[in-house]
């Protein structure tokens, strides 16, 4: 048997005691009653009634054993101890010990078959007496058959050890209430084996202090009698004296005087006893409460792997070896104590013994066996497959364990709220955390861990331990601890019960309930307060936060005509919460309409829009975080208003802190808070020419803390900075030739209105592409034109930008865009004009080959000057503004054949030689042929080395069989 799953629970080891199967819970069940043994009452339970039936179920503690010797062997002469005080704390108890020697003095005889009873000393005949404080009356005395009325301890003992002969010895004292004297009582005693036993005196002394004799008291009187029996039994040989008292004060209904006179009185002759001590009190647990504890190689399992767990757990705090070691001796000293404590947690019956022990309410044995009996049999009938029964085991939920555990503790009044709201209620908080945790770890469902961990805190919150309140992880962490679940699992509840529980306090480390409501109570109360419209006016500020300051969003329009229209750049659109109540269809429906009106106008910018849908789980998160962060705001607002305690400023501190964990769940909820985009797309197929295509956002959740970088990235297939010049050109119409110009204003309204269109960001992205295309030559453009006619006429030519660059504040989309087409056509009508001029000069100068013309704009630095060949006529460009001289010919001017052959000279330095490069480059990129010759003139003051030349510059060209020849001087 060395894996958990083997393991049978404990409900499948053990047999509960048949008063435990049969559901008879009673407080009278476990309440011993030394009256009732001793008169046989048909109502006392047979477990103490009967002299087997009590011993089977007793526990013989180490203890308990010792003091029946002592008893018996005085009782039969030998030396020891003769008046013996009983005080004892839990387990076991007073009156039981009592009971045991009751029962082992007068009924020996019918214990022959009980082997361990029959180790212990046989005195014989025992003639046995007893008090008992709650049955006498102060007053009316103790009426006995055939005895005459009885007032006093003294003639009732009295009338028990002899009858009418020894009670007529002392029957004045008794009528009188005067304690008699010793003679008498050596009388009564003799030399026959004697057993006086005393229980509950002091309640007896307490009433009997109201009754006046003559100058004394009746409790006065009983006092002097106890003293002077106490001296008396110390004499004779045969005679013990076995008495009670109260614990503490508090058991001695508060007369801590008339306490310690008692103890006082007596303790120079006494002998305090204690029959349970230790762990045994766990045995004495075991044999009352279960007829048979099972198979021994099952519990021996549990203890080892119930120990290794706490082994692992506790190396998990450890840091060094030493720890370690410390560790292991402790594992091993849980699992002996589990091996006598089964199927109870060591842990469970030490917090009853310390902690509860310090409680006023604690009824000790009768009330611990009562509470453990319904725990056990709540327990039994549920089933459950715990190995042990730990105090995270607890059905508060039973009503027959919360009024034994409430008749322990004391409180019911008080906290019976606190288990509604936190722990059993409908709506218990703790319910949260136990489905959270289901949620994430599914095979720890069964566990109910937050129950578990609130149950064992409820146990730990009653009584004290060294003066600490509550119990510290580590602790209930032990006392929690199950197959599955670590202290990772046990960490994270606990968090979330200090998040989620309302009278759960954590103070310096340690859990525990109050019926004062925690910071939590205070919030919820708070969070009531708060109006919708303020938690949506949070979440928003929130989530401008994570939007740059642009114009290109637009943050929870109430309509559409809240949404711009005729902005020529992609606005985004962020749906404010009501949205995500809607269904799918319905959003897809609602934003089509928003996207083809603006309130009563018709939208013309449909393909610069794209709606954010947000997430209904994470809009409610935000709410949540939201109300809560406006609840402790205010909150703090007020106690910043007045003067401070400690531990208001501790609250204050701790609102503080829960303030910064609220604004962090906000701002989580807000990262995720949009779902999806639709965006406008052309919808070839539907009725309707545009469609809202949905793209997901949460997968962009890892890209940026930015929601408008997300939303970006989620759509940069869709939406772009640029195109290219030819897609430009392409869209333009420009290549058609029914179109040889547009104004860039509409050309760029296109790309907004259309969804057919490429989405742009924004204007200054498709200006960059006019650019590009007027450079490469695939459009020209004009800055002004005048429309007359089939044919554009542009008064001044230099106006015309066609394959070059120009600077992008030069470029007014108010101007126009030329087909290529167009601009030779412009350039060809105004070189029709300079081939009339020059033919009439040539006729009207035939005395010279060349004529010199003027043409230009007149103004000034723009004179250009043309020379015409008479055998081959060209034109001549030459400007003073201008580097290069150009010559074309004059057909080619004319449009009267292409242009194949370019010849280009040029002389450059050093500096330009890679622009120069670029420019080659260009060229090569329109030429089917190109053959380059250079001349490189290099010089340096220093020296060119030989082979360096070689392998740098002459070996390269070699390999790429480039015809050169070289000087080196």
């Amino acid at each position: 048997m060395s894996s958990a799953y083997q393991l049978k629970p404990w409900t499948q080891v053990v047999t509960p005691h048949p008063d435990i199967l049969s559901g008879n819970l009673d407080n009278a069940t476990y309440a011993a009653s030394l009256s009732l043994v001793v008169r046989q009452d048909p109502n006392c339970p047979p477990v103490y009634r009967d002299a087997r039936d009590f011993f089977n179920a007793t526990y013989l503690t180490t203890a308990l054993k010792k003091l029946l010797t002592d008893v018996l062997k005085s009782l039969r002469g030998d030396t020891g101890d003769r008046v013996l005080q009983l005080r004892t704390p839990f387990g076991g108890g007073k009156t039981h010990s009592l009971i045991s020697l009751y029962h082992i003095t007068k009924n020996r005889s019918d214990l022959q078959s009980i082997t361990e009873l029959n180790e212990l000393p046989n005195p014989g005949h025992v003639r046995v007496a007893h008090f008992i404080g709650f049955d006498a009356g102060v007053i009316k005395g103790i009426k006995i058959d055939d005895s005459p009325p009885i007032f006093t301890p003294w003639g009732y003992l009295a009338w028990q050890l002899g009858g009418h002969e020894a009670y007529s010895l002392l029957a004045t004292e008794d009528q009188q209430k005067v304690a008699p004297g010793n003679d008498v009582w050596r009388k009564i005693l003799g030399d026959t084996p004697n057993l006086i036993l005393i229980d509950e005196l002091l309640v007896f002394i307490e009433s009997a202090m109201g009754v006046q004799v003559g100058d004394s008291n009746f409790g006065r009187q009983v006092l002097i009698f106890i003293q002077k029996l106490t001296e008396i039994v110390r004499e004779l040989p045969k005679t013990v004296l076995v008495y009670s008292l109260q614990a503490s004060v508090a058991e001695s209904f508060g007369n801590e005087g008339l306490l310690s006179a008692l103890d006082k009185l007596v303790s120079r002759i006494d002998a305090k006893k204690e029959p349970v001590s230790g762990d045994e009190v766990m045995q004495v647990i075991q044999r009352r409460l279960f007829s048979n504890i099972g198979d021994p190689t099952i519990i021996q399992e549990v203890a080892r792997q119930q120990a290794e767990l706490f082994r692992r757990l506790r190396e998990s705090y450890a840091d060094t070896n030493r720890e370690k070691q410390e560790i292991q001796q402790q594992a091993d000293l849980l699992a002996e104590r589990i091996l006598v404590s089964y199927p109870f947690h060591p842990d469970l019956i030490d917090l009853m013994y310390y902690r509860w022990g310090t409680l006023p309410s604690y009824q000790r044995t009768r009330g611990a066996l009562q509470f453990l009996a319904s725990t056990t049999y709540a327990l039994w009938e549920a089933k459950d497959n715990s190995w042990l029964i730990t105090p995270g085991s607890i059905p508060f939920d039973n009503d027959i364990v919360k009024n034994a555990f409430f008749s322990q503790v004391g409180a019911r009044d008080a906290y019976s709220s606190v288990l509604i709201s936190d722990l059993t209620g409908r709506k218990a908080k703790v319910k949260t955390v136990d489905n959270r945790i289901a949620a994430d770890a599914p095979a720890l469902s069964h566990l109910k861990v937050g129950t578990r961990l609130s149950s064992a805190i409820l146990m730990y919150s009653f009584g004290t331990r060294g003066g600490d309140k509550g119990v510290l992880e580590q602790e209930i962490t032990s006392a929690c601890l199950a197959p599955g679940l670590d202290r990772t699992t046990i960490t994270a509840a606990l968090s979330d019960l200090r998040e989620e529980l309302l009278h759960l306090h954590y103070v310096g480390q340690r859990y525990r309930f109050e019926t004062k409501a925690n910071l939590n109570k205070l919030i919820a109360d708070e969070e009531g307060k708060v109006s919708s419209d303020e938690v949506l006016q949070k979440i928003q500020e929130e989530l401008n936060k994570t939007l740059p300051n642009i114009r290109s969003k637009v943050v929870w329009p109430k309509d559409a005509a809240a949404i711009p229209d005729k902005v020529k750049q992609f606005s985004i659109v962020y749906l404010e919460p009501s949205w995500a109540d809607k269904s799918k269809d319905l959003v897809l429906a609602d934003a089509l309409i928003w996207l083809e009106n603006r309130g009563n106008d018709k939208r013309e910018f449909k393909n610069a829009i794209a709606f954010v849908v947000p997430n209904k789980a994470q809009i409610n998160k935000a709410r949540k975080g939201a109300r809560t962060a406006l609840a402790i705001s205010g909150l703090i607002e007020k106690k910043n208003k007045k003067k401070a305690s400690s531990e208001e400023l501790e609250e204050l501190n701790e609102l503080t802190s829960k303030a910064k964990d609220a604004t962090s769940e906000i701002v989580a909820a807000v990262r995720r808070l949009y779902e999806y985009i639709l965006l406008p797309l052309p919808d070839n197929n539907g009725e309707n020419p545009i469609r809202l295509e949905s793209v997901d956002l949460q997968s962009q959740l890892n890209t940026s803390h930015n929601l408008q970088e997300r939303v970006l990235d989620a759509l940069k297939n869709y939406v772009f900075e640029t195109t290219t010049a030819s897609k430009l050109v392409s869209l333009s119409g420009l290549e058609s030739p029914d179109k040889e110009y547009i104004t860039g204003e509409e050309l760029v309204s296109y790309f907004f209105r259309f969804p057919t269109f490429p989405k742009m960001l924004d204007v200054e992205g498709i200006k960059k592409s006019i650019l590009k295309a007027i450079e490469q030559g695939l459009i020209g453009y004009v800055p002004s034109m005048t429309i007359s006619g089939e044919t554009p006429v542009v008064d001044n030519l230099n106006l015309i930008s066609f394959e070059k660059v120009i600077p992008a504040d030069e470029l007014d989309l108010a101007g126009y865009l030329l087909s290529p087409s167009l601009v030779n056509k412009l350039r060809a009508v105004k070189s029709s004009e300079i081939v009339e001029t020059i033919t009439r000069d040539l006729e009207e100068n035939n005395t010279d080959n060349t004529v010199t013309l003027s043409y230009g704009s007149g103004e000034s630095g723009s004179t250009t000057k043309r020379r015409v060949a008479e055998e081959k006529q060209t034109v001549e460009y030459k400007s003073e503004a201008s580097s290069i001289e150009r010559t074309v010919l004059l057909d080619i001017v004319n449009g009267k054949k292409p242009a194949h052959y370019y010849n280009l000279v040029f002389s450059t330095n050093k500096a330009k030689i890679f622009q120069l490069f670029e420019v080659l480059q260009t060229l090569s990129n329109k030429a089917e042929g190109m053959t380059i010759k250079m001349e490189v003139h290099a010089h340096t003051q220093g020296s060119f080395d030989l082979n360096w030349i070689r392998n740098a510059i002459e070996e390269p060209l070699d390999e790429m069989d480039i015809q050169a020849s070289t000087r080196l001087e």
